[in-house]
């Protein structure tokens, strides 16, 4: 499907004319991601990345939360019906309760008040949020295991050589800035890749930059040797780090 910035911006245009059907209910909506920074790449950056504050009274009416849900949904819906990319259901949250450690930077720091009062300087995380987030590389590590098999088959499919790209882009776009939070080191996304490269300088980064020529590049998207070849360096590159936070965090337990 082709797609433009005027289609991020239409949808985004038709969530906030549904957030204001749910009136009163929405303290703030945040914006972040790409369409917050200003860099989307058209029919690949997510759609859309966005943070809804409910009031707290909101929660503790049972008919009015639902309410605000139905209303929700409906929206999500018609988003998913007209998404040029990626596109996952939007996140809501209380405005008085803390929000996961792995979205805290860059809901209060990369990010854009769409609706409402802005509350993020009152946005919290919590201690054990932030442990979570740091032990969440190890976890998205795995999720290129299964994919391994994509290295030996002979002819990749539209579909295979589609999951292979999406998993080269999730190793571009999060495990730089996991990988930094295991280290207890706290950056905002966008940020991430060049203090990774600080911290880690006896590791080969240049598969980040291949990942992104491919991601800009609709021939190479689809090319299977490209791609094979792409994620044997992307998993190569994955393990590295992993080796690495392993030693980290092995020497932090000993000391």
């Amino acid at each position: 499907m082709t797609a433009s910035v005027r289609d991020y911006d239409d949808a985004l245009d038709g969530l906030l004319a549904d957030v204001a059907r749910m009136g009163d209910a929405v303290s703030c909506a945040v914006l972040f991601g790409s369409m917050a920074r200003g860099d989307v790449l058209p029919g690949h950056s997510d759609m859309m990345d966005v943070y809804l504050f409910l009031k707290q009274e909101v929660f503790n009416d049972k008919a009015r939360f639902l309410e605000v849900l139905e209303v929700m949904a409906q929206a999500c819906e018609k988003i998913a019906d007209r998404a040029p990319g990626p596109y996952h259901p939007f996140f809501y949250w209380s405005e008085v309760d803390p929000v996961p450690a792995t979205f805290d930077l860059d809901i209060t720091v990369h990010s854009k008040v769409v609706f409402g009062d802005d509350i993020r300087s009152r946005i919290k995380t919590t201690a054990p949020s932030r442990f979570v987030a740091q032990t969440s590389f190890f976890d998205i590590r795995r999720l290129g295991s299964p994919l391994m098999v994509y290295l030996h088959k002979k002819d990749l499919t539209e579909q295979d050589c589609q999951t292979i790209f999406n998993l080269l882009m999730t190793i571009k776009r999060d495990l730089p800035m996991l990988a930094l939070m295991a280290l207890g080191i706290w950056v905002v996304q966008k940020e991430s890749i060049p203090v990774l490269k600080e911290t880690f300088t006896g590791v080969n980064f240049d598969v980040l930059d291949q990942i992104v020529k491919i991601q800009h590049d609709q021939a190479e998207r689809t090319d299977p040797p490209v791609l094979q070849a792409t994620l044997r360096e992307a998993m190569i590159f994955v393990e590295s780090l992993n080796d690495r936070l392993v030693a980290h965090v092995n020497g932090r337990s000993q000391a």
